[in-house]
């Protein structure tokens, strides 16, 4: 669904492991990266450890709460950053490809785009259906991503898949829909203790996300994020007459049936 190219690599970073450490066959699955005293409380996960790096998060102590799931990237090709994330969602048991043919059978979408949170669950059902992932839940949330409800489901494993307007380097902007794209959001961080109302510290919390624009997984502000999801009000003139034929919801992404101020939470994974 969104047009604008991938990110260029991340620069490599310097991984050292401890002088203690004697490799084993898991920890080539998932191995222990130190870089002096820097995030030790992200070492366990190294795509997590990574983004906090990357992103200058916590660097000296852990964060007040966090949650992360890690999926693996998968890549979108043409149009298609919902299907691409709801893969990964799925860990690639249903590709991209194949989600797509259901969503053209059912008449969801014609090269992949999805400009409706509600046929996005309807694809969800019928893909988590597939994989037998019989305890997950798909629920269609509107508004609140910036909400106590939200951040408090989060941490205790809920992931979303969230749409939203994406800048040149894929990170949440207010382009009015324009560059809607779709992001895994699988991970949260609070940095400090704000006390019992999150939402009215959002400087404090960002989510961790994948998206099918890049390989990497990014950190992004969660108050720059619903600025963006509740922005999203009109379909892209440039796609309008780019030659492919899009299925648009009644209203337009802006309306009900659309992507505006909406987004989808997955529980029990």
């Amino acid at each position: 669904m969104c047009s604008i190219p991938p990110c260029p690599p991340m620069p490599p970073l310097k991984m050292v492991l401890p002088d203690t450490h004697s490799p084993t066959k898991s920890d080539s699955q998932s191995p222990l990266y130190t870089c002096s005293d820097v995030c030790e409380w992200a070492v366990e996960h190294s795509s997590l450890w990574e983004v906090c790096i990357k992103y200058n998060l916590c660097h000296k102590k852990e964060p007040y709460r966090y949650n992360f799931i890690n999926f693996d990237s998968i890549l979108q090709v043409g149009p298609t950053c919902g299907l691409a994330a709801l893969s990964m969602l799925v860990k690639g048991e249903v590709t991209a490809e194949e989600i797509l043919d259901i969503a053209k059978l059912e008449g969801f979408s014609n090269n992949g785009e999805m400009f409706s949170c509600i046929n996005m669950a309807k694809l969800a059902d019928k893909v988590i259906s597939l994989v037998e992932l019989d305890n997950v839940k798909c629920t269609i949330r509107y508004g609140g991503l910036l909400s106590k409800e939200t951040i408090d489901k989060m941490l205790e494993g809920a992931v979303l898949l969230v749409p939203y307007d994406a800048d040149c380097n894929h990170s949440p902007c207010l382009k009015n829909g324009h560059t809607a794209h779709w992001a895994l959001i699988c991970g949260i961080i609070i940095t400090e203790d704000a006390g019992e109302f999150y939402d009215s510290y959002p400087e404090n919390i960002y989510v961790i996300s994948r998206h099918g624009k890049s390989r990497f997984l990014a950190a992004w502000n969660i108050q720059d994020l619903a600025k963006s999801n509740r922005n999203l009000w009109e379909f892209s003139p440039k796609r309008g007459v780019d030659g492919l034929k899009y299925i648009l919801p009644e209203g337009g992404i802006g309306g009900k049936e659309g992507l505006r101020n909406q987004f989808l939470m997955f529980e029990g994974l």
